[in-house]
């Protein structure tokens, strides 16, 4: 049943973190939306409302991009902060990663889709800071679209450090686990991360335990599993662009995503080209809806 909150009806939870949850919803003109509101038992952790203001100032000066997720409006209703945003029928990556049915029809698309996020963030003179496979939303038609902006902070002129930020280490460069100095190279360290896990369903670093991972993670002597190595499909050139967005020294990273979005279109040959069926061999296939 229906409950009403504010000028909308939130018919479902479809997610739930510690402090913020996501309602399926529809608007007084019954249009479909979603609902991020901030958790009445995330009022109780300081930083809270703090992060969730920051993302909406975001949202609300982000121009909209074909992969960002869409702000539609904001407002408070029972003393709880909320956003809406457009609802996206599907999953975010990492759920998508881990069924038995897919979404990912086109990983080279999805490749794609994802940089252009990004870049997208980076040219509004942002940067992301938790960019992870929760943080990143697949349709049940292949489009994606960048989410999840609390942790965003101003692209520095140069690398600074940061107060420090909430974020996922086995998506963390070293310098932001290690809490040095950093600049957008963080982002595109995580997004080669992203980039390996769902070419071979692995993380880079992985490890027996959480903390073997992390090890290796700050090991700049660790030696990653090359992609192709875990499926012979992934042309060499594409390797070695996900090996340079990791890169232990941020030097060794492309410098933006730019240029690391301009050589990527650059190695899959065309837009948007299909890798070949095989690739897709062991990925999960479309989910149910």
């Amino acid at each position: 049943m229906a409950t009403r909150f504010g000028k909308y009806l939130l018919h479902e939870c479809v997610a739930q973190g510690a402090i913020t949850e996501i309602w399926l919803a529809t608007d007084e003109a019954e249009h479909v939306v979603a609902v991020r509101r901030l958790r009445r038992s995330g009022l109780k952790h300081s930083s809270a409302p703090k992060l969730f203001k920051a993302g909406l100032k975001v949202h609300r000066k982000l121009p909209q991009h074909p992969n960002v997720i869409r702000f539609i409006n904001h407002g408070k209703a029972e003393k709880l902060p909320f956003m809406v945003l457009e609802y996206i029928q599907g999953a975010d990556l990492k759920l998508a990663m881990s069924r038995n049915q897919n979404l990912i029809d086109n990983v080279a698309d999805v490749l794609v889709q994802m940089a252009d996020g990004l870049n997208h963030l980076h040219d509004c003179g942002w940067i992301h800071l938790d960019y992870k496979p929760e943080n990143i939303m697949i349709s049940l038609t292949g489009h994606v679209s960048l989410l999840d902006f609390d942790t965003v902070q101003p692209m520095p002129r140069k690398s600074r450090k940061f107060p420090k930020i909430s974020g996922t280490p086995a998506y963390m460069a070293p310098e932001q686990l290690q809490g040095q100095a950093i600049d957008q190279r963080a982002d595109i360290y995580a997004w080669g991360v992203t980039a390996y896990e769902l070419l071979t369903h692995c993380k880079p670093f992985a490890g027996h335990n959480p903390n073997e991972a992390l090890h290796n993670q700050l090991n700049k002597n660790f030696r990653v599993k090359p992609v192709h190595l875990h499926n012979p499909e992934v042309p060499n050139a594409l390797t070695q662009l996900i090996h340079r967005c990791f890169a232990f020294q941020p030097e060794a990273r492309f410098p933006n995503m730019t240029i690391l979005n301009a050589q990527l279109h650059k190695v899959l040959g065309v837009q948007n080209l299909p890798l070949s069926p095989s690739l897709l061999a062991g990925f999960p296939a479309a989910l149910s809806a």
